[in-house]
């Protein structure tokens, strides 16, 4: 086996299953098995499936990368190649980078005044990954789909607003999911059901136990301490402090002592 290729000698090695890994002299290009990578294994330029095709990348990179994928296009000519952002990714990461070469397209679709080049553009796309989904029998995205398919202006503009719409939609929905397990959170770490409370809404949550209060940043306040600290509120004022914090705001509605901001309604709530 020879260990130090030439760039071509890496892509017709490769190509031709010659002997099962190579690299240049810098270890920039090389290959292993079935997959060949430029400057690592974070671009993998292409990849032999179990069946022989070659699932090649549509991705650009530096100068240096560019000459190499294309002395891999070369050297797999007489390949049956499936073209794909990423050879050894997920069908999300390649139909989110489909997704994302759309939206750009789209974006100068709809103030292009002769939109013939764009449609082009899109029918290509359309063409690889249609041929990506029938090599794994799946079905392209729907909201994918839908943006292959446009061929005038209109229906940009149309799909553009329903795209809008149901990101808003979407981000309603996580909102809403995000804030019923902070809830479900809350409620467990006050129980002392769990340890630590991560989710941040820019308050800070207290609970107590038999001997102290905890902040929900982890400070335990001994209760007597506690207590006489809140027994004093009224005469609060900004300077003070409580085991080495000292109080910077106070407010009708909240009380913020070193890197804590704690509603006085929490506070009511937890003492009494």
């Amino acid at each position: 086996m020879k260990n130090i290729l030439t760039n071509s000698e890496v892509a017709h090695y490769f190509a031709n299953d010659l002997q099962p890994s190579g690299k240049n002299s810098g270890g920039s290009f090389y290959f292993s098995n079935n997959a060949i990578y430029s400057y690592g294994s974070h671009f993998c330029i292409a990849k032999f499936q179990n069946d022989g095709v070659l699932f090649f990348t549509l991705r650009g990179y530096s100068n240096s990368t560019a000459k190499q994928i294309s002395l891999v296009n070369h050297a797999t000519n007489h390949k049956n190649k499936i073209f794909c952002a990423y050879p050894e990714g997920t069908h999300a990461q390649n139909f989110e980078y489909w997704a994302n070469e759309v939206s750009y397209i789209l974006d100068k679709f709809k103030r292009a005044n002769k939109p013939e080049k764009y449609i082009l553009e899109l029918e290509t796309i359309k063409k690889y990954a249609q041929i990506y989904a029938d090599y794994f029998n799946i079905s392209l995205p729907a909201n994918l789909e839908i943006a292959l398919s446009i061929t005038d202006k209109s229906e940009v503009l149309e799909y553009m607003n329903k795209k809008a719409e149901a990101i808003r939609y979407a981000k309603e929905i996580e909102d809403k999911e995000r804030k019923l397990k902070a809830a479900k959170d809350l409620k467990e770490w006050r129980k002392f059901e769990r340890g630590n409370l991560y989710y941040r809404d820019g308050w800070d949550y207290l609970r107590k136990d038999t001997e102290v209060f905890q902040t929900s940043q982890g400070v335990k306040i001994p209760l007597e301490i506690g207590v006489r600290f809140y027994n004093n509120l009224n005469n609060l004022k900004v300077g003070d402090k409580l085991l080495g914090f000292e109080v910077s705001e106070i407010t009708k509605q909240f009380l913020r002592i070193g890197c804590h901001k704690i509603s006085l309604k929490e506070i009511n709530a937890i003492v009494k």
